[in-house]
């Protein structure tokens, strides 16, 4: 039985049917000299031989022919079978007696990483990660059960529906289980010699966090991010994380959690330092080139000391695979992503799917249109991929399609219908007074802190199906769709503005609609510039701001006596806006009345700024006086207008309707943000109660279950062992989809809009959409997550993947906006043209393109944005 058990050195490329795929590379790695943590393997026929003595072989074939609803069940039997049975002593005495050879004559405790090798992993057409057993601290008490675990864990549920997607016979995968030294790691992480979602070959991408990499991993923290020249290991970007979360490398006595907090000192601090990063680097060229293919490397520094853990081949997945096996054509819907790109978590999405839609469909957690559902009922001959373009651009002009005669009568009954069913709505939306909706914050107050409702029942009472009898007040998200009028307005001035005065200013519209009084994001600002003033009034305030990164200035503006008026203005702005996010669509999200430190670092960038931002709104209310004067002169000569005047009062009184609606589509989100607000109380309260009884054991670990889940641990139907390994699952998948984005259309093959990156007279030139008129050139400041990246020097272009409302703040110390994801009536473009300053949406990879430093030269006109200097260069 001695070829049950083998040293790690004794293994190789070749051996993947006997030790699988990782136990293979790792062996093969360690025979060639590389720093792989010494170990052993047991082979893939131990597992076998454990089948044959519990007798379970046609219990494995025969579930590949199961229905599928007898899949769970099946496979929850085998696994109970496999993790419960008592080895065959003689396998057991193999095993512990080579746990004796590793860790003898060490001069230290040693305790073993104990991880799956399965024979169908980590072989390049389909990659396990995550899906397997991995278990860490193990001693010899523990070892023969963690080995029986990582046997169990092929038999998850999750595991064999990997397997049936990826064409997998069930019966012809084999586990063996690799035990090393538990690297106590200092410095954990995972690097990649290609891109792991397009296949780039010019760049390594480097991730890494404190403690141990399974918090990288399993997607419970965000990781340092580090883009590597190939060619000379130059670094090309960087992104320092809120590392709020590790795995600690020692667990203490009588602690069962292996997550722990950050120290607040380390959560901003750069895990890597260059030396180290090129290390990293180094030795994952080397994997790649000892194995001849890109490489997915996860390694650990301890001491200084670089340890390799893992190489496998990279599994590329394209935007292209999130629409495979989607029948239809779909767009995605813009309103939603340009506010965010990630996709929902999995609790997030069911809520706000709650009520079943004919025309979207969420699909691997972002929100798709159905053009075909959409363009039948539409009386216009327009092809689906005409539609999707235009859903996509959100274009403040009209679309230049035919009309469809045929289709007249049937759109005509719709539109009655929908009259009839909304013009309530209608009529009472059309001028409600400022404060309106404040009734609603009431209703969130009552139903988040009752704990007989659910937050089904919630998302339902407070957002998706309001009672008919509730005033209007209690239907923020009615009231936000009702305020897609400011469209048709829009147009309407335009044609008249363009009729009257065919030669004014090309940014007129926007002008004349900028000004609108009690924009609730915009007076929320104003309240972080009003914060900013207060802590100018007091040098020790100031100087925490300004010393200290935001989460350990709060805590010493807490210690300190001199901060407490500022904490009361503080504690003022949050009990308006403190339902707040980024990402605030996102239930995850955490709001800033959980985290003030976010709101603490927008006001550290107003400190830096001497002119108070209302120079903004002055700037464009003369813009805006200038311009009526203009438009009044050149229509003087139009009949009758000298002495009735009834054009200049039209446009205006066009211009203020559109600023109306503007107005209540913005503020309505507000509210209806508040809402979710509400929903996240219920959920983090539940959480707490799981977390209490043992049904969850991390926090957010709730976001990743289906509502149905929740239900069922709640309920006492499911516990822990249930969802374990569908939470590491989704928040793999979830991780891996975040870095991916959407593809903008799935069944339509819809071209690029703008041209991809040219050269011009040695400037690189990106192309967009305008959406807010003018010219400024000024040094870019790329910003991906405005809680983590506060710092925008006054000034400064500001390059952002999307924004919401939460980036207001940033807008009025910007010079200039670029945002990859947008439109011209997006939240950027919005919020741009009532600052009057440039902006530039759908620029797509500017994150990318523009680095922090490059002197850039933004067109809001043309939509055009120059890259007139490199970093180094400027």
């Amino acid at each position: 039985m001695r070829s049950l058990v083998l040293s790690l050195d004794e293994v190789g490329a070749g051996d993947t049917g006997l030790v699988g795929g990782k136990g293979a590379n790792l062996g093969e790695l360690l025979r060639n000299g590389f720093p792989v943590p010494p170990g052993f393997v047991v082979c893939a026929d131990a597992y076998a031989r454990v089948l044959e003595v519990l007798d379970l072989g046609a219990a494995l074939r025969e579930l590949d022919s199961v229905p599928p609803e007898e899949i769970v069940p099946r496979c929850a039997a085998i696994r109970e079978r496999l993790e419960n049975e008592d080895l065959p002593a003689e396998l057991a005495d193999l095993i512990l007696a080579a746990h004796r050879r590793l860790i003898e004559n060490r001069g230290r405790p040693i305790v073993c990483a104990v991880r799956s090798s399965a024979t169908a992993e980590d072989l390049g057409a389909a990659s396990f990660a995550g899906q397997h057993g991995t278990y860490y601290y193990v001693d010899a008490a523990q070892l023969l059960k963690k080995v029986r675990q990582c046997w169990g864990s092929l038999w998850s549920a999750e595991a064999v529906s990997y397997r049936a997607t990826h064409g997998i016979d069930h019966a012809s995968v084999s586990m063996a289980v690799v035990v090393q030294e538990m690297i106590a790691s200092e410095v954990s992480g995972v690097s990649f010699t290609a891109n792991p979602v397009s296949g780039s070959r010019d760049e390594v991408i480097i991730e890494s966090s404190w403690g141990m990499g399974a918090a990288i991993v399993d997607g419970r923290v965000t990781p340092d991010n580090y883009v590597l020249e190939r060619a000379d290991l130059r670094v090309r970007s960087q992104r320092v994380a809120d590392k709020r979360l590790m795995v600690a490398a020692h667990l203490e006595a009588g602690r069962s959690a292996r997550l722990e907090e950050v120290p607040n000192a380390m959560r901003r601090r750069e895990s890597l330092t260059p030396d180290l990063l090129r290390t990293v680097a180094e030795w994952s060229l080397k994997c790649e080139s000892h194995f001849g293919k890109p490489q997915d490397v996860e390694w650990a520094i301890c001491d200084g000391h670089f340890y390799l853990l893992q190489s496998r081949p990279i599994t590329v997945m394209g935007r292209e695979d999130i629409g495979r096996d989607i029948v239809g054509k779909y767009v995605l819907f813009k309103p939603l992503v340009e506010n965010f790109t990630d996709p929902f978590t999995p609790l997030a999405g069911n809520l706000l799917m709650l009520i079943p839609s004919l025309l979207f469909r969420s699909i691997h957690g972002w929100i798709y249109v159905d053009v075909e559902a959409l363009r039948r009922p539409l009386p216009f001959k327009v092809s689906a991929e005409a539609l999707a373009d235009y859903l996509y651009s959100i274009s403040k002009d009209a679309p230049a399609w035919r009309i469809s005669i045929a289709k007249l009568p049937a759109l005509l009954v719709l539109g009655f219908m929908f009259f009839i069913v909304n013009v309530v709505l209608l009529l009472r939306t059309r001028n409600l007074p400022d404060g309106a909706l404040d009734s609603y914050r009431a209703l969130c107050k009552d139903i988040g802190a009752d704990p007989m409702i659910g937050p089904a029942d919630a998302a339902l009472r407070l957002l998706l199906l309001p009672k008919l009898r509730d005033p209007v007040a209690n239907m923020p998200l009615l009231i936000n769709l009702s305020a897609v009028r400011y469209i048709s307005r829009m147009r309407v001035l335009r044609r008249i503005v363009r009729r009257w005065a065919p030669d004014v200013r090309a940014d007129a519209e926007a002008i004349l609609c900028s000004g609108g009084e009690g924009v609730l994001s915009a007076e929320m600002g104003r309240g972080i510039w009003a914060l900013a003033v207060e802590a100018n009034r007091n040098a020790s305030v100031r100087g925490i701001l300004l010393a200290q990164a935001p989460e350990r200035a709060l805590a010493e503006l807490k210690l300190s006596t001199d901060a407490q008026d500022f904490l009361r203005h503080l504690d003022g702005f949050l009990a308006k806006n403190g339902h707040r996010a980024i990402k605030e669509w996102e239930l995850r999200s955490p709001r800033w009345d959980e985290n003030p430190a976010v709101v603490l670092g927008m006001v550290r960038n107003y400190l830096l700024i001497e002119a108070a931002p209302s120079i903004h709104e002055q700037k464009i209310a003369e813009a805006r006086a200038a311009l009526i004067d203009d438009l009044r002169a050149r229509l003087q000569a139009l009949p009758l207008e000298r002495a009735l005047g009834l054009r200049m009062r039209l446009i205006q009184f066009a211009a203020e309707r559109v600023r109306y609606f503007q107005k209540l589509r913005e503020n309505s989100r507000f509210y209806y943000i508040m809402g979710l607000g509400a929903v996240r109380k219920i959920v983090l309260r539940i959480e707490g109660e799981l977390m209490r009884q043992g049904k969850l054991k991390c926090k957010d670990d709730i976001f990743f279950l289906q509502i149905s889940e929740l239900s069922g641990l709640q309920s006492g139907r499911l516990g822990w062992l249930d969802v374990e390994d569908r939470i590491r699952e989704r928040r793999i998948e979830h991780i891996r989809l975040c870095k991916m984005g959407p593809p903008k259309t799935i069944g339509i093959d819809m071209p690029e809009k703008y041209a991809p990156a040219t050269q011009h007279e040695g400037a690189t030139v990106l192309q967009g959409q305008p959406a807010s008129p003018g010219a400024y050139e000024g040094r870019a400041r790329v910003i991906l997550d405005p809680s983590i990246d506060v710092e925008l020097t006054p000034g400064e272009v500001l390059v952002a993947p999307y924004t919401d409302p939460a980036w207001t703040p940033l807008f009025l110390t910007a010079g200039a906006a670029v945002v990859e994801v947008g439109s011209y009536l997006s939240h950027a473009g919005t919020v741009a043209r009532e600052f009057g300053m440039p902006c530039v949406v759908d620029v797509a990879e500017a994150t990318q393109k523009i680095r922090n430093g490059d002197r850039v030269a933004v067109d809001g006109n043309l939509g055009s944005v120059r890259i007139l200097a490199p970093k180094e260069d400027a």
